[in-house]
C-alpha cells in the first residue's frame, strides 16, 4: 500500500501503540437525548430556530451559520471563517447562546435592522444613507480618540490603535466600520499624520479667521533651542475678539538654522504672507529684548518697523524683571560664586538616588520638612526664591548629609560644599535673598499674566523700590532672625562670626539692594508713547472738572497722534476727548483701567479715532510669558525619546495642545468633513 491512505495507516497504526488498542468505542453524529434526560446534550434542536432566526441548519445538519454575519462578513477577531463560511460544527446550544452575545454578531443585527428600517421608510437610498451615517459616526469616533491623545500630549503613533481597540471592548461597536479590509483600517501611519493635520487646519483656521477680523493684531517671539539641539522658533499672536476680547493664540514653530535677524525677518514675512496677515495691521511686536531682536541698526524689530512705522517695540517686562534681578549680582563677587554653588548643591543630589535617599532619612530623623532642592537657572525668572526657600529649610539636614558623605565615602565634593555651607557668609546670603527675592517674585509673578495692566507697571515697579529701599533701613524677618538662626546651627558646626557677618551687612547687604533697585530704574525706563496711552485713564480725570490737567492729556494725545498717523489726526483726537472725558469722568469712575480701555474701543461709531487708540492699546504685548509656556509645551512633547519628531508632526501636536478645546467642546462633525474632502474620499460604499 502506498500514498495517503498508507501514510495515515501508518500514522494510525504508531498511535495505537502508544495508546494502547482501544474498546469498542460507539460514536453517534446526532444522538437522540435520554428518556430520563431532561437537556439536550448535543445535536440540533429545530426549537433553537424560533428563538434566534438568523441561525441557517446545513442541509446535512452537522453545523450552523448565521444569517447576519455572512450578510455584512462579520468574521471573529481571530480570523477565522466559522459561523460565516464555515459552519460550526460544535452542536450544542451554548455554542448558539455564546454567538448571539458575540460582538460581532450584535454589531451585525444591528446593521440588520437598521437597513430593515431604511428600506421601509424610503428604499435603498435610506438604507444607503443610514450606513453612510453610521461609518461618519464611525470616523468622529476616530477622530475623538486621536484628538484626546493630542490634547493630554500622549504619543498617537504607538497608543492610537490600542485606544481604539479598548474603545471597542467598552461597547463602541460602530468602530468597526472603520475596517473596510485587510489594508484599511484606518490605523496606518499616513492616515493618523492626515488626521492631525486635519485638526490643526480645523483650529488654525478659527483663529486667522478672529485675527482677519480684527482691527489690529501683534505677535510675540521667542527663541529656544530643544532636546534634538534644533534652534525653534516660536511665534504667537495678539488679537482683538469680536467683542473686544484680548486673546493671544500660538500661530507656528519654526525651525531656524541660526539666530541672526537677517534670518528670522524673512520666517516672519514668509508666515504673515502665507496666513494672509497684513503688516499694515501689526501695531505690536514682543520679544525677550535680546539685541538680535531690538538691534537699533540691523535688529528683527528695526526692519519690521521699516515696513511699518507704526509698530510698536516691546521689550517683554517679565524678561526685563528677570534680567533686572540676575544682574544685581554681577558686581559682587561672592554672590557669583555663591549661584555656584547652589548649583552644585542641586545637581549632587539630583544625578543619585542613593545620596537624595540619605538626605530624606536625616530630614525624617530630625523631624524637619521633606524638602527637595531646587535648580536655579537666571532664564527661569526668579528661580533663586525656590531654591534658597529650600535650602534654609533643609539646612540642618543638608548639613549633616553632606559631612556623612564626606565621612563614610569619603567624598571630596561633599566635604568641599559642607565646607561652604557651614560658612557664615553663606547663611547671611540665604537669609538675605529671602527677604529679598518674594518681593521681586511677587512682581514676576504680577508681570507673567497673560494680560497686564499697563496704567499699573510704573506704579507696580516703583512699589518693590520702595519696599526694598524700605530692607536698607529695617532689616527683614529673615535677617533680624539671623542671630537665633546661628545659635540653631551651633550644633552642626555653624559658628558665628560678628565681624564677618557686620562686615556682609555693610557691603554685600546694602551693595545688591542697591543694585536690585538701581537696575529696576533703568530696566523699566519711561516711555513716552506707551505713558501717553494713560489718558484713557479714569482715575486721572477729575470728577468735579474734566478739564482739570487739559494740556498734559492733549499733550499725550498728540504723541499719539504724531506716532499713529494713519488712525486720525490731532485735531480730530482732541475733539473727541473733549466729550470722551465727560462720560469717563461720569460714567467710568468705578472701572478699573483695563475695563475702560475696551468700553472705549467699542465707542468705534461715536468716537472712531479714540477708540482705534484703545483697540491698538489693548493687542500691544507687554510680556511674552505666552511663548514660554509654548516651550514648556515643547519640552513635554519632543522630548529625548521623540526628539526626531518632525515639524510637519510637531505644530498639530502644539496647536491642539496649547489652543485646542475641550474634547466636548471640539465640532468633531466639521473635522470629519474636512477631512473626507482633503482626501476626496467618499463615507458611503459604492
Amino acid at each position: 500500500m502506498s500514498g495517503p491512505n498508507a501514510k495515515r495507516q501508518k500514522i494510525d497504526n504508531s498511535l495505537t501503540r502508544w495508546l494502547g488498542k482501544p474498546d469498542s468505542i460507539t460514536i453517534t453524529t446526532n444522538p437522540c437525548p435520554s428518556p430520563n434526560s431532561k437537556t439536550r446534550q448535543s445535536g440540533i434542536d429545530s426549537e433553537w430556530q424560533k428563538t434566534n432566526p438568523w441561525l441557517i441548519i446545513t442541509q446535512d445538519k452537522k453545523g450552523m451559520l448565521c444569517k447576519f454575519c455572512i450578510k455584512f462578513n462579520m468574521r471573529p477577531k481571530n480570523g477565522s471563517g466559522t459561523w460565516v463560511t464555515h459552519p460550526c460544527t460544535y452542536l450544542v446550544k451554548d455554542s448558539v447562546t455564546s454567538h448571539s452575545k458575540s460582538k460581532n454578531h450584535q454589531q451585525a443585527t444591528d446593521l440588520e435592522a437598521a437597513s430593515i428600517v431604511a428600506s421601509q421608510g424610503h428604499g435603498i437610498q435610506a438604507a444607503l444613507d443610514t450606513h453612510t451615517s453610521m461609518e461618519t459616526t464611525a470616523l468622529i469616533g476616530a477622530f475623538r480618540c486621536m484628538y484626546w491623545l493630542a490634547k493630554e500630549e500622549i504619543a498617537h503613533t504607538t497608543h492610537y490603535p490600542s485606544l481604539l481597540e479598548l474603545a471597542k471592548t467598552l461597547g463602541c461597536d460602530y468602530l468597526n466600520l472603520l475596517k473596510k479590509g485587510q489594508n484599511v483600517n484606518y490605523t496606518s501611519q499616513r492616515t493618523m499624520q492626515d488626521m492631525l493635520l486635519t485638526i490643526n487646519d480645523q483650529i488654525q483656521t478659527s483663529i486667522l479667521q478672529t485675527i482677519h477680523n480684527s482691527p489690529y493684531f501683534s505677535l510675540l517671539i521667542d527663541e529656544t533651542t530643544d532636546v534634538a539641539v534644533v534652534k525653534q522658533m516660536t511665534v504667537m499672536a495678539r488679537y482683538l475678539t469680536h467683542d473686544y476680547q484680548v486673546k493671544t493664540s500660538f500661530l507656528t514653530l519654526v525651525d531656524l538654522p541660526d539666530g541672526k535677524a537677517d534670518t528670522i525677518v524673512p520666517a516672519i514675512k514668509t508666515l504673515m504672507t502665507d496666513r494672509q496677515l497684513p503688516i499694515q495691521k501689526m501695531m505690536g511686536f514682543g520679544s525677550d529684548g535680546a539685541s538680535v531682536m531690538v538691534g537699533r541698526k540691523t535688529g528683527v524689530a528695526t526692519q519690521l518697523k521699516s515696513q511699518n512705522p507704526e509698530m510698536v517695540n516691546v521689550h517683554c517686562i517679565a524678561h526685563r524683571l528677570a534680567l533686572a534681578a540676575a544682574q544685581a549680582s554681577d558686581n559682587i563677587p561672592y554672590l557669583q560664586k555663591f549661584k555656584d554653588i547652589l548649583r552644585q548643591l542641586f545637581y549632587y543630589y539630583q544625578n543619585s538616588a542613593v545620596r537624595m535617599s540619605g538626605l530624606k532619612e536625616i530630614e525624617l530623623i530630625l523631624g524637619t520638612p521633606s524638602i527637595k532642592l531646587k535648580e536655579v537657572a537666571d532664564t527661569r525668572w526668579l528661580s533663586h526664591e525656590s531654591a534658597v526657600t529650600a535650602i534654609r529649610r533643609c539646612l540642618p539636614a543638608l548639613i549633616l548629609s553632606l559631612e556623612r558623605e564626606a565621612s563614610e565615602r569619603c567624598d571630596a565634593t561633599a566635604a568641599g560644599l559642607a565646607l561652604f555651607v557651614k560658612n557664615p557668609l553663606f547663611i547671611c546670603t540665604i537669609s538675605m535673598l529671602s527677604d529679598i527675592l518674594p518681593h521681586l517674585n511677587r512682581l514676576s509673578k504680577i508681570f507673567q499674566k497673560t494680560t497686564v495692566d499697563l496704567s499699573l507697571i510704573d506704579s507696580m515697579v516703583s512699589a518693590t523700590q520702595m519696599s526694598l529701599q524700605h530692607l536698607l533701613n529695617q532689616h527683614g524677618e529673615h535677617m533680624t532672625n539671623l542671630p537665633d538662626l546661628f545659635q540653631q546651627l551651633a550644633e552642626y558646626g555653624v559658628k558665628e562670626d560678628s565681624t564677618v557677618v557686620d562686615k556682609f551687612k555693610d557691603k554685600t547687604y546694602q551693595q545688591y539692594i542697591n543694585n536690585v533697585i538701581e537696575n529696576l530704574h533703568n530696566r523699566f525706563p519711561d516711555t513716552a508713547l506707551l505713558d501717553a496711552f494713560s489718558v484713557f485713564d479714569p482715575d486721572l480725570i477729575c470728577k468735579e472738572d474734566p478739564a482739570t490737567n487739559e494740556y498734559i492729556h492733549f499733550k499725550k494725545l498728540q504723541t499719539l497722534a504724531s506716532h499713529f498717523t494713519s488712525v486720525g489726526d490731532y485735531q480730530t483726537a482732541s475733539e473727541e476727548f473733549t466729550s470722551l472725558r465727560h462720560m469717563m469722568a461720569r460714567d467710568m469712575k468705578d472701572i478699573n483701567y483695563s475695563e475702560a480701555i475696551r468700553k472705549i474701543a467699542t465707542l468705534k461709531d461715536c468716537y472712531p479715532t479714540l477708540a482705534q487708540y484703545a483697540q491698538i492699546l489693548l493687542v500691544i504685548p507687554v510680556s511674552t510669558a505666552d511663548c514660554e509656556r509654548s516651550f514648556s509645551t515643547l519640552n513635554r512633547l519632543k522630548t529625548f525619546l521623540r526628539n526626531r519628531l518632525c515639524q510637519k508632526i510637531l505644530n498639530p501636536l502644539m496647536t491642539i495642545s496649547i489652543e485646542g478645546p475641550a474634547v466636548q467642546d471640539f465640532n468633531f462633525p466639521e473635522c470629519v468633513k474636512l477631512f473626507g474632502k482633503a482626501k476626496n474620499r467618499k463615507l458611503t460604499t459604492e
